[in-house]
């Protein structure tokens, strides 16, 4: 035991939380302004710094807990997501990986996009009693039913993606989310940063932003604004912000490519784009739109995850989609097991589980994550990184 824990220097870039806990979520250190040469993310997980430089002396729930996981008997986790996504799937094959290494079983289940099933179903899986904890992905609009229930049942679960808050935005139980604002205007500066490579030397002022957002989900919207003020920063003379919105449908591919389809078509005197797809699936549309078009050598795409990017250059893509402002689905699984275990061994609560990251008035912990850019030359590496960090060799 103890020599895999040897092994893993480095936890997650979200550690830096407890030097300032929950400041990636105040809206004052958001930038307003890029800087003039293009925003830079922390970089990948191997030039991060030592777990030991931020997990405080005795602290629970972290992957460096020094537990025998294999002294007790195996724990069963449902990871109980709203609607199943290609993200939902990764999410569900690393918590199944990462059981084998840290003795649980996993079950997953999905309300199929159904706010009134989610709360039927959730209630089920908790009368029956047979699971030891749960990771679940909720909605906004969910958050304050679903934790009731939760609390109810006094069973340990954290939330992934979306943060568990109530109407003043407080914390109700452990979320483990990202700072969706950096999350666009991180992606912004990226392709900023590099569109010179592909491009040379361009007229700013031809260069037009596109994205295509799910707006009903907060989070995601988020990422739209933190772009879009990215990109009027870096282009105060530019070719206009063009906006699908895929949020009167399901996100998906077919939709994130009838909105960039439609918007690329409708304006073809633009000569250069960035453009964002605030969530992958809808991405992976934009970028077929793109190729439709025969505009990949006109158009720099990014988005935000890794389920979907990187399975699509494992087949040989080459077009406009470069990067992705990437947590990779070991990062947000990894993370949430080893808080969820702190609650079934009986080491912490909902109310106690890393205490350092609370807000004031939140009721639980806000697990603010962040990530780099992962590009083609970095993508197997990157992921392989994190896995290993949570002890799963990448070559098994």
């Amino acid at each position: 035991m103890k020599k895999i824990l040897s092994v893993l220097l480095v936890l997650v870039m979200a550690f830096a939380l407890f030097a300032c806990a929950g400041s990636g979520n105040d809206s004052n250190d958001r930038p307003t302004q890029p800087p003039a040469n293009g925003g830079e993310a922390t970089g990948p997980a191997d030039e991060l710094p030592p777990v030991s430089d931020h997990v405080p002396d005795g602290a629970v729930g972290f992957v460096t807990d020094d537990v025998d996981h294999w002294a007790r008997d195996s724990y069963h986790i449902v990871y109980f997501n709203f609607n199943p996504t290609g993200v939902t799937g990764q999410i569900a094959l690393a918590l199944e990986q990462l059981g084998e290494v840290w003795n649980f079983t996993v079950t997953q289940m999905t309300a199929n996009n159904d706010s009134d099933a989610f709360i039927n179903n959730l209630q089920t899986i908790l009368i029956a009693g047979d699971v030891d904890g749960l990771i679940v992905d909720i909605t906004d609009e969910l958050a304050t039913r679903a934790s009731a229930v939760l609390r109810d049942f006094d069973v340990p679960a954290v939330c992934v993606f979306n943060a568990a808050v109530d109407f003043d935005g407080h914390m109700l139980i452990p979320s483990i989310i990202m700072d969706q604002y950096l999350n666009g205007w991180t992606q912004v500066n990226h392709i900023n940063d590099v569109y010179r490579d592909f491009w040379g030397e361009v007229d700013r002022s031809q260069v037009a932003l596109l994205v295509v957002d799910h707006s009903t989900n907060i989070a995601l919207h988020q990422r739209y604004l933190g772009a879009r003020s990215a990109f009027e920063a870096l282009f105060p003379e530019n070719a206009g912000v063009f906006y699908g919105d895929t949020g009167a449908d399901s996100i998906s591919a077919e939709n994130g490519f009838l909105h960039a389809n439609a918007l690329l078509s409708a304006n073809p005197d633009i000569q250069y784009w960035f453009a964002v797809g605030t969530v992958e699936d809808n991405a992976l549309g934009m970028a077929r739109a793109i190729e439709a078009l025969n505009m990949d050598d006109r158009v720099l795409l990014t988005s935000s995850g890794a389920g979907i990017l990187p399975s699509q250059w494992d087949e040989g893509y080459v077009g406009a989609w470069i990067a992705n402002y990437s947590i990779p689905p070991f990062l947000y699984s990894g993370v949430a097991v080893f808080g969820l275990i702190a609650m079934m061994d009986g080491r912490a609560t909902m109310e106690t589980l890393w205490p350092d990251m609370f807000l004031p008035g939140d009721q639980a912990a806000r697990f603010v994550l962040e990530a780099g850019m992962m590009t083609r030359d970095n993508y197997v590496e990157y992921i392989a990184n994190f896995m290993r960090q949570f002890g799963v060799d990448p070559a098994a």
